[in-house]
């Protein structure tokens, strides 16, 4: 790797390499999410069919909320985060009798895919942890793993308001998570804002695009999650 590379074990924001943090990253979630739903909610809106012989590859698996249900549907999933805590975790809650599902111990920039070409490439509350300029190369990676015509999901906080209205917005947003899970899962958010690197809409669209992506759907009920779903469009050659 060369010198002026993104280190993506450099953490921002909570440190997801501790133990500890992935081992409360599950109970801190359910006060407020239901993963099971959630997944039936993300393929109803792929609206993709015959998963059954498809591969699946999933970046910033964590602990594996999503590759558990997964497993059930893909024929084969990948299951790919820089944490090797979360990893952990993931392989506690999958058990050792999926078999369909691969483990691996890398970030955005640094997994190689050796399967075949994926049908579906999903990142789940990953893909803010990467810079802008990251981002990109990151969504350049993703195409080569995809198969022409394949589907990239993007779920994760993505600002959908405008820019003069960010101090309102994010302090309303804030204080309605404080409600439902507490004052320390608020400080985890107010890290999330104020030292990880969530962008605007119009900027990820952009970048989208630019990596060979056309943005199919993309839906949000609260201007700041945002699930995108965006058709393989054009090759754009390998990016390292």
């Amino acid at each position: 790797m060369q010198s002026w590379h993104y280190d993506e074990l450099r953490h921002c924001g909570v440190d997801y390499a501790k133990a500890e943090e992935a081992e409360a990253y599950d109970e801190q979630h359910k006060k407020f999410r239901d993963y099971e739903k959630e997944f039936g909610e993300m393929m109803a809106f792929l609206e993709l069919e015959d998963a059954g012989n498809k591969t699946l590859i999933d970046l910033g698996c964590g602990t594996g909320a999503t590759a558990f249900y997964a497993a059930e549907v893909f024929q084969k999933v990948y299951a790919v985060d820089i944490s090797e805590a979360m990893i952990a975790q993931a392989r506690k809650k999958l058990g050792a009798e999926n078999a369909n599902v691969a483990f691996v111990q890398a970030g955005f920039l640094g997994y190689e895919h050796e399967g075949e070409p994926a049908a579906l490439v999903m990142t789940k509350a990953a893909l803010h942890h990467l810079p802008d300029f990251w981002k990109q190369v990151a969504l350049l990676r993703m195409n080569a793993m995809l198969k022409p015509g394949g589907l990239l999901y993007i779920h994760d906080v993505v600002f959908q308001f405008g820019p003069r209205e960010y101090a309102e917005k994010i302090e309303a947003w804030i204080a309605g998570f404080e409600k439902v899970a507490g004052a320390a899962f608020r400080a985890d958010v107010e890290t999330h804002i104020r030292d990880e690197y969530s962008t605007f809409g119009w900027v990820l669209e952009g970048m989208l695009e630019k990596a060979g992506f056309m943005v199919e759907k993309r839906r949000s009920n609260d201007g700041f999650v945002t699930e995108y779903a965006c058709r393989k469009v054009a090759e754009m050659g390998t990016a390292v």
